[in-house]
C-alpha cells in the first residue's frame, strides 16, 4: 500500500447512504443574485436563460437539466469568482430542510457531467478542499440581452412552469434536442451505438427509488425498498448486469431523471415509477425505459393494498423480465418466476429488514446496533427469511471496524447467520459472499475465501461485494493486476459507492497507474467530501509524492472525520515519526496504549506506531497478539508498507509464514 496506508475493504466502509430527503420542485428557495440580475448569461461554450431555466450550447443544443441542477448553476453563475461554501449551498437549495452532504455532492457531480467538466483542471467548478469543501465558479461570465435569447429548442409541451414534464414530453424534449446536430434517427442510433453493450457483454440495467407522487406522508423506505426487491428479483436474469442498490439510491426524490441517471449509471434500461401510501392503500405506476431511444417499453399500474407489495413486485419483476428476455436471448435461461425464493411474504418483516439496511449505512456503532435489532426483529416474525440472515451478518461484519469490536465476537455470530441464511436458500449468493468474508478476514484460509467468492459470483454476477472480497484476497497475496480488474467490476455494478472507488484508487496506485488512481480518489470525493477512508487514502498518495507536510493535515482531516476508529491516529503516528516529530508520535503511541484499558484496540495499529519509532521488538510483540485475536488487518500483512522495518525479522518471517502468505 503506498505511503504506508492500509486500507480496510468494503464491508467496513460500503457506500453512504444518499437520503431521500430532497424538496419539492416548488420549494426550492429562489436564490439571492450577487451580479445584478439579467435575462441570460454567457460563459465558456454555454448560454444560461433565466426566465426559460434553460442551459444551452451557443450553437442552441440544449442540455437537459432538473430544476435543482438548474438552480445550483444559476447560483453559481451569479456568483461567479467567490468562495461558496457548502453550507450556504445546501441553504440555498435545500430552504428549511436537514438533508446528507451527500445530496450536494450529488448535485455538484451532476452539474459537472452536464458541462463536460473536469474534477482536476476544471474550467467551471472548482473545488477548495482546505477548512471544508468551498467551491468557485471560475469560468468568465457575462450578463446577454433579452434578444440574444434563442427561441425554444424544445417543444412548448416539454416542460410545464414548475419544471415537471411527463414521460412523452421527456422523450419528445430528448428527441428534439438531438435534432438540432443531426436528424432525431441518426442521433438515436448514434446514442445506442454508444450505450449498446458488446454482443455477448451483459446488458446494464438500473432500478430507481420509486418517486412519491405527494412529498407530505411519503413512505421513504418503502420507495427504496421497492427498487431493493426489484434489484434481488431481476439479478436472476442471465446476462443482465444489474446496478446496486447503493448505487441507485442517490437517484432517490421528486426530482430524479431517469435518463440522466442512466448515463450517470451507464444502463441502457431503467425501471422508475412513482408511488402514493393512503392509509394500507398503495398505488404505483412502473415502467421500463430504453434509455438510448428515450422511450418507455413497458409500463403499468398498480393498486393493492399494503400487504399485497409483494405480488405487485412480482408483477413489475415479470413485466420488466419479458420485455427484456428478448435481448437476453441465447445467454441462459429464464427464470420461470420473478419471485424472490430468499425473500417474505411478510409486510411487518419486510419493514423491518428495510430499515435495518438503512441504519447499517452509516456503518456508526450505534446504527450498527440497531441495525442487528431489527434484523432480529424481522427473523423473530418470519424465521425463513433468507435475506434478512445475510444482511444480519453483514451488520456484524461491518462491527469490525464501524465499532471496532473484538474479532470472535463479530464473526462468529456472523457466521451462524450466514449458515441458517444457506440452509433456507443453499444458492443465495449474498450468503457466499458473506462466508468468503468470514475465511477472508478471520480465518485467514485464503483457498477457500477464494473459491466462496467465486462460487458466489457463479450465483449471481450482481453481489459487488463478491467481486470486491475476490479483488482484494487477490490483490493481498501478491495477485494485483487480477485483483484490481476485479474491483473495477464492483465498482462499475456499484459506480457511486466511495469506499469501491477509493480501493481501485489505491490498487491503480500501487500498479503505478498514479494519473488514473488520482481521478478515481477524487470521485471519491466528489460523491462524499467527508469520507475518511478517502482523506487517509490521500494522506498516502502525498507522502508518495514527497509532499509531507500535506500528508500530515489529510490524516489529520482523517482521524477527525473517522469517528473513534484507531487506524488514521496509527498512520498520522507513523508520518510524525518518519518526520523526526518523534515525541508527537509518541504521544499518539500514549493515546492507544491508554485506550486498550477501556475497549479493544486493534494490535496492528499498536504494533505500526512501534515499527516507527523503531521499537521493533514491541511493534513483533503487538503483532503476535494480532495473530491471536485475529486481527482483521493482517490480512495486508504481506503488502502493508509499514512493515517495510520488520521484513528482515524472522519472527516476522515466521508470521507471515504462519498466515501463509510468505509465497
Amino acid at each position: 500500500m503506498p505511503g504506508a496506508v492500509c486500507i480496510p475493504t468494503l464491508a467496513q466502509w460500503p457506500a453512504q447512504v444518499c437520503e431521500a430527503l430532497a424538496a419539492s420542485e416548488s420549494s426550492l428557495k429562489k436564490v439571492e443574485p450577487v451580479m445584478p440580475a439579467a435575462q441570460c448569461y454567457t460563459f465558456g461554450d454555454f448560454v444560461l436563460e433565466r426566465a426559460q431555466q434553460r442551459l444551452r450550447h451557443r450553437d442552441g443544443r440544449p442540455i437537459t437539466l432538473t430544476p435543482r441542477l438548474f438552480n445550483t448553476l444559476l447560483l453559481f453563475v451569479e456568483r461567479a469568482g467567490e468562495l461558496v461554501d457548502k453550507d450556504t449551498l445546501m441553504r440555498e437549495l435545500w430552504p428549511g430542510l436537514v438533508v446528507e452532504e451527500n445530496n450536494l455532492s450529488q448535485v455538484i457531480s451532476g452539474l459537472r457531467r452536464a458541462l463536460g467538466d473536469e474534477t482536476q483542471d476544471s474550467r467551471y467548478i472548482q473545488t477548495v478542499p482546505r477548512r471544508g469543501f468551498r467551491f468557485r465558479f471560475v469560468a468568465a461570465v457575462s450578463p446577454c440581452n433579452e434578444a440574444d435569447i434563442a427561441p425554444a429548442a424544445l417543444p412548448a409541451t416539454a416542460e410545464s412552469p414548475h419544471g415537471s414534464r411527463s414521460a412523452a414530453a421527456r422523450r419528445r424534449s430528448v428527441l428534439a434536442g438531438f435534432a438540432l446536430a443531426a436528424s432525431a434517427a441518426g442521433a438515436a442510433l448514434w446514442w445506442r451505438h454508444r450505450t449498446a453493450p458488446a454482443p455477448g457483454a451483459p446488458i446494464g440495467l438500473a432500478v430507481l427509488p420509486f418517486k412519491p407522487l405527494v412529498i407530505e406522508g411519503r413512505d421513504e423506505l418503502l420507495e427504496i425498498g421497492m427498487a431493493d426487491s426489484l434489484i434481488a428479483r431481476l439479478s436472476r436474469l442471465p446476462g443482465l448486469t444489474v446496478r446496486s442498490v447503493g448505487s441507485v439510491r442517490r437517484f432517490a426524490g421528486p426530482d430524479q431523471d431517469p435518463l440522466l441517471a442512466a448515463r450517470e449509471l451507464r444502463v441502457q434500461w431503467v425501471v422508475d415509477g412513482s408511488l402514493q401510501r393512503r392509509a394500507n392503500q398503495l398505488r404505483v405506476t412502473a415502467r421500463l425505459l430504453s434509455a438510448p431511444e428515450g422511450t418507455a417499453a413497458w409500463s403499468g399500474s398498480f393498486d393493492e393494498r399494503a400487504e399485497g407489495v409483494f405480488e405487485m413486485q412480482d408483477a413489475i419483476a415479470e413485466r420488466v423480465a419479458g420485455v427484456l428476455v428478448a435481448r437476453l436471448s441465447g445467454r441462459g435461461l429464464f427464470p420461470a418466476s420473478m419471485k424472490d425464493p430468499a425473500g417474505t411474504r411478510n409486510a411487518d418483516a419486510y419493514q423491518l429488514y428495510l430499515a435495518a439496511r438503512q441504519h447499517a449505512q452509516g456503518i456508526r456503532a450505534a446504527g450498527l446496533k440497531k441495525s442487528a435489532e431489527l434484523y432480529n426483529k424481522a427473523l423473530a416474525i418470519d424465521e425463513s427469511y433468507a435475506l434478512a440472515y445475510a444482511g444480519l451478518a453483514e451488520t456484524y461484519r461491518r462491527m469490525i471496524f464501524g465499532a471496532e469490536l473484538v474479532p470472535s465476537d463479530v464473526f462468529e455470530p456472523a457466521r451462524i447467520a450466514i449458515g441458517r441464511a444457506l440452509t433456507l436458500q443453499p444458492a443465495l449468493a449474498e450468503a457466499h459472499a458473506g462466508l468468503a468474508w468470514v475465511r477472508f478476514w478471520f480465518d485467514f484460509d485464503w483457498p477457500a475465501a477464494e473459491r466462496g467468492f467465486r462460487q458466489a459470483i457463479d450465483f449471481s454476477p450482481n453481489v459487488a461485494e463478491a467481486w470486491l472480497g475476490l479483488g482484494l484476497l487477490l490483490s493481498s497475496t501478491g495477485r494485483g493486476d487480477e485483483g484490481l480488474r476485479h474491483v473495477r467490476t464492483a465498482r462499475e455494478l456499484d459506480p457511486m459507492s466511495q469506499i469501491l472507488n477509493t480501493l481501485e484508487a489505491v490498487l491503480l496506485f500501487d500498479l503505478g497507474a498514479q494519473q488514473e488512481a488520482e481521478l478515481r480518489l477524487q470521485r471519491a470525493l466528489e460523491i462524499d467530501p467527508d469520507f475518511w477512508v478517502a482523506h487517509l487514502t490521500r494522506a498516502g498518495f502525498l507522502w508518495a509524492a514527497q509532499q509531507r507536510e500535506q500528508a500530515v493535515e489529510a490524516a489529520r482531516r482523517s482521524e477527525v472525520l473517522a469517528d473513534g476508529s484507531t487506524q488514521p491516529a496509527a498512520v498520522l503516528a507513523t508520518f510524525l515519526a518518519r518526520l523526526g516529530r518523534r515525541d508527537e508520535a509518541a504521544q499518539v503511541l500514549e493515546r492507544l496504549v491508554a485506550l486498550e484499558k477501556s475497549r479493544y484496540v486493534p494490535p496492528t495499529s499498536v504494533a505500526a506506531v512501534h515499527a516507527a519509532l523503531g521499537d521493533l521488538g514491541a511493534a513483533l510483540d503487538a503483532l503476535e497478539r494480532a495473530w491471536h485475536v485475529r486481527d482483521t488487518r493482517l490480512v495486508y500483512l504481506r503488502v502493508d508498507g509499514r512493515w517495510a522495518g520488520l521484513r528482515a525479522e524472522p519472527r516476522f518471517a515466521a508470521l507471515l509464514r504462519r498466515m501463509k502468505l510468505d509465497s
